[in-house]
Order: C-alpha cells, then sequence, then structure tokens
C-alpha cells in the first residue's frame, strides 16, 4: 500500500529482451503443441512449460489434494538458478465436471462414466501448471503474433491430464442480447467494486439475478472467462464475497479496517484513510495485515477504474 516501485529500466530491457528472444524460440512448439478450440488456438500445457524453460524456469505442481467440491492442485514456476518462486496458481476439477465424475451425458446422449482418480489429479495438475504459466508469460504468447489466445487450453475443454486427448468440448449456447446482458453487468461490476458491505453487495445481485442467471446457465464465455482476458464474472462475484465477507475470528481491529476502507468514495479519502490508519494496520498479525493490504488494493484499483469512466464521461469518451 503506497509503496514506492523503484524501477531498474537496465533490468527491464534485460526482461524484455529474454520475453522476446523466448517468443521466437518457443513460437514453433507453441503452435504445434496448441489446440484450436472454436476458432481460436489455445495454448496447452507443453507450450507453457516450453516457455518456461526458455527462461530458465521449471513448470511444476504441488499439493495435490481432494477438497471440497473437487480436486485441487497447486502449480508453481521456479527459477531454476535460485529456486525462486516467480508464479503460482491453482488447478481445480470440480465435481460438477461430468466427464470426470460422472453423471452427465455426452453429446450422443451417452452416459459419462467417473473417471478413475489418478486421472482426475492429473488433470488438476495440468490446469494447475498451464494457469501458473499464463499468469507469468502470458506476455510472450502476446509478443509471438501467432494469434494464439492466452486462456490455457486445458480451461476451454476436457482434456486427459495424462495423454493430452481431447475428450469433450463444452457447448456454447448463442445467449439472445447478450451485448445489452454485458453492458448491464458491467455496470453491475462497477457498483459491485464500491460496494462498503456484503448486504450492499447481496442486493445488487438481486437486483441483477436475471442477467446473472441468464449467462451462468449458458455457460457463456462472459461467465466462465474462456477466450477472455480476464477470469470471468462468475470469478469476480466470488471474490467479491469473499472480501466483503469478515472471516471467523477476524479481529476488532481488522473489522474496523475493512468497514473505513469500503467507505472511502475516492482517492484522496483512500489516501488519507491510509495515513490515519497505517498504524493501526501495523498492529495486526502478518495474515491479516495481508488483507488489508489486499482490500486495499482492490479499492484503489475499483476508485482508479471509477475516475477513469467518470472522466471519459466528461470528454464524451
Amino acid at each position: 500500500m503506497n509503496e514506492v516501485a523503484v524501477t531498474n529500466r537496465g533490468a527491464d530491457v534485460e526482461a524484455y529482451r529474454a520475453s522476446t528472444e523466448a517468443a521466437e524460440i518457443c513460437k514453433e512448439i507453441v503452435l504445434a503443441t496448441s489446440s484450436n478450440i472454436q476458432g481460436r488456438r489455445h495454448v496447452n500445457v507443453e507450450g507453457w512449460q516450453a516457455i518456461a524453460i526458455a527462461h530458465g524456469c521449471a513448470a511444476s505442481s504441488r499439493d495435490v489434494e481432494r477438497v471440497e467440491g473437487g480436486v485441487r492442485a497447486i502449480g508453481e514456476i521456479r527459477r531454476m538458478s535460485d529456486g525462486q518462486l516467480i508464479a503460482q496458481a491453482e488447478g481445480f476439477v470440480g465435481e460438477d465436471e461430468p466427464v470426470w465424475f460422472g453423471g452427465g451425458k455426452d453429446r450422443c446422449g451417452n452416459p459419462y462414466p467417473r473417471r478413475a482418480d489418478y486421472a482426475i489429479r492429473a488433470m488438476a495438475q495440468t490446469r494447475a501448471i498451464s494457469r501458473a504459466g499464463r499468469s507469468a508469460f502470458a506476455h510472450v504468447v502476446v509478443m509471438m503474433k501467432a494469434g494464439l489466445a492466452t486462456t490455457p487450453a486445458e480451461e476451454m475443454v476436457t482434456i486427459d491430464g495424462e495423454t493430452g486427448e481431447i475428450i469433450d468440448t463444452p457447448v456454447r449456447e448463442k445467449v439472445p442480447g447478450i451485448t445489452k446482458i454485458k453492458e448491464r453487468l458491467n455496470a453491475f461490476m462497477r457498483e459491485g467494486n464500491a460496494c462498503a458491505d456484503i448486504e450492499e453487495f447481496r442486493a445488487l445481485v438481486k437486483a441483477n439475478k436475471a442477467d446473472i442467471k441468464t449467462v451462468r446457465d449458458a455457460n457463456h464465455d462472459y461467465w466462465t472467462g474462456d477466450g477472455e482476458d480476464w477470469e470471468g464474472f462468475a470469478k469476480w462475484m466470488e471474490g467479491r464475497y469473499a472480501d466483503l465477507t469478515p472471516p471467523a475470528g477476524e479481529s476488532e481491529t481488522l473489522t474496523m479496517c475493512r468497514g473505513t476502507l469500503e467507505a472511502c468514495a475516492s482517492l484522496d479519502e483512500l489516501d488519507a484513510w491510509f495515513k490515519l490508519n497505517a498504524k493501526y494496520v501495523e498492529t495486526l498479525g502478518e495474515v491479516e495485515q495481508d488483507r488489508v493490504k489486499a482490500l486495499y488494493d482492490a479499492k484503489e484499483a475499483a476508485l482508479k477504474e471509477a475516475h477513469i469512466d467518470a472522466t471519459e464521461g466528461a470528454f464524451g469518451g
């Protein structure tokens, strides 16, 4: 929060050069292993691993575990020279995915059998590695200028984590009036990012429940984030619920910081909040300090976006 970033311009140039060289080296491999999904090519796990190797990094997974709702794994990108963690992300296979856990039917009406545990765990690891690779190296894919989408292929279709075989492609349902629906939901997002408490956010959700249900039931890419340059509307809603719901056992100081922080309506108020509350934040434990920082960063991003929108509106943008 309010940290001063010192930029080493020489290091920036070297990093850019390394990414440019990696894009040239890996382009052929990434294209060869990519999957054509709904008219766009998406990078598979082999492509992300190749990009990582070209940067002197290793892509791997850890902590594969059964959790509520499915199987989760953590993907990591680490520098091979010193083991420094560059990026990490979660891969998840949900019980609501009939291809993996059974209970649904394919396009021909045949029931999906439940797949073996090892295959489900392998898929969670594959998704985790690809997602971590995207987090660290999405810009390299863009540098390739090959029309590649940065959303990992494993998140677009069902791919066997062991063999790489495409098992099933999700059916995308056309949504009538989707342009207007997205406009309304984009407005909802702006209001939702400015919400001060969970009840206010729930009221907004209720007011927009028809549009939310439409994109959710259609499994539209706006909902899932597939093929988009963001995580999707479902992920955004999940994040806002998590941000606004006080964790069990939260300290009174953190609750106070949360409430006063969310009440800030401008960047000036946010700056004043920081100057006034920094001393209280310092009394918190490390976990709660990280929580305040995440809340602060989210609020700052929302206020900056609102400021940009207001400026564009004032100038007719």
